[in-house]
């Protein structure tokens, strides 16, 4: 009886071992040459000892039997911890890393296909997302976008996707290109209120919230005024916070302040308050610049 019970335990186990996510001990290159060996792509976890999501991840997520069935189909699935392996370390600098966890969808020459950034704990969501990392890949967008294709709905596209994968600095590149093919009338549409409403793309004192500001009433019509004023009340919020902190110059504290003046947010009484402060710190420090002098 003992010894059919260690047999079932240890089948029990295979079992289990076999249905999760196999992250395999390869080196980056090593694992390019097995997936092209067997015609899948390299799915790459990326994390840190000390992302407790990551942890989650392993415990929770990639143990689940049919998500692993779909990853093991797919991938050669690896895991680097950027702070301690060399492939992980490299990675991240290439890929320009910024959040844990991150997961890469590699091709067989180390191009990156698509990325998702952060965790969920629920197996299937997750597995969906891969799937929609998948079916929209980055890089194919990407050498669309090269070989010089500026149609509005493409743009859109490749923006939306490069938003999802958290690539912030080739968004912004796109964003622009965007603001260059379609007219004034089309930004103030709702369709396009994602850009204004992401707070990395469209910070105080950009492009697009210049525009915002510059046609309020368009956007008011289309998107209403409530949204539109907590938008950019949160906007007004983080810019002059950093302004406070030190992390943004003073530069534009004129302009922040002429932006803020024709609106009137739940906020305003507090963000009155941070104007304050700011002028008082660029004075202070106008005044200790002139008197090293």
């Amino acid at each position: 009886m003992k010894k059919f019970l260690l047999i079932y335990v240890g089948i029990l186990y295979s079992v289990l071992a076999f249905g999760q996510t196999n992250f395999q001990k390869l080196t980056l290159n090593e694992a390019c040459e097995k997936a092209k060996a067997e015609g899948k792509m390299v799915f790459v976890d990326l994390y840190t000892s000390w992302c407790g999501p990551c942890k989650v991840m392993a415990a929770d997520v990639f143990p689940n039997v049919q998500l692993g069935e779909f990853m093991n189909k797919h991938f050669v699935c690896v895991k680097y911890d950027t702070g301690a392996e060399e492939d992980g370390k490299n990675l991240e600098k290439k890929f320009n890393v910024q959040a844990y966890p991150t997961f890469l969808l590699l091709n067989t020459n180390q191009g990156l296909e698509n990325q998702i950034v952060g965790a969920t704990i629920d197996p299937l969501e997750f597995k969906k997302m891969v799937e929609e990392a998948m079916s929209a890949s980055i890089a194919s967008l990407g050498k669309q976008y090269g070989e010089g294709n500026r149609e509005a709905s493409f743009l859109t596209n490749y923006l939306q996707e490069l938003l999802k994968a958290q690539m912030i600095r080739e968004a912004q590149e796109v964003r622009a290109e965007l603001f260059k093919v379609i007219s004034d009338a089309e930004k103030s549409n709702r369709e396009y209120w994602y850009i204004y409403d992401n707070q990395i793309l469209s910070p105080i004192c950009s492009e697009p919230m210049d525009f915002l500001f510059a046609h309020f009433d368009q956007f008011r019509e289309s998107m209403g005024e409530e949204k539109v004023l907590e938008r950019i009340s949160m906007a007004f919020e983080m810019k002059l916070r950093d302004m406070i902190r030190g992390r943004e110059k003073m530069d534009d504290l004129d302009k922040v302040i002429k932006q803020m003046k024709p609106h009137h947010f739940n906020s305003r009484a507090r963000l009155d308050v941070y104007v304050s402060l700011a002028q008082a710190l660029r004075a202070a420090w106008a005044d200790n610049k002139n008197k090293e002098k």
